[in-house]
């Protein structure tokens, strides 16, 4: 069985968090290089773990994925898990209706 981590989404930001278990006491950050690897019974207690914090209204559907072990640390095992973590693939246009605020104005 491969080493997995529990991923879900923050339920006031919207973002991609995993589970992360630091002095006893677990949490949640965006940051997958700071989840905490399970496997077998640990695993289970991790899946408890992001359960509570879902009927806990913290997370939306947690669930445990597959990540492998490379040069900068932890990513995970398919390209959907990748771009979750990452963000798009693609660089976004900028927003047009935001307001401008003068700060990259170019001299005219």
């Amino acid at each position: 069985m491969a080493l997995q981590i529990y991923t879900a989404s923050l339920l006031k930001e919207g973002q991609v968090a995993y589970l992360c278990l630091e002095d006893g006491l677990f949490s949640w950050t965006s940051d997958i290089q700071k989840a905490t690897t399970g496997e077998g019974d640990f695993l289970e207690s991790l899946k408890i773990a992001a359960e509570k914090s879902e009927q806990d209204n913290i997370v939306v559907a947690p669930y445990a994925i597959d990540i492998i072990k490379d040069g900068d640390g932890w990513t995970a095992s398919t390209k959907r898990e990748q771009i979750r973590a990452t963000g798009p693939t693609i660089r976004l246009p900028q927003d047009k209706s935001r307001p401008n605020t003068g700060e990259s104005r170019q001299a005219a």
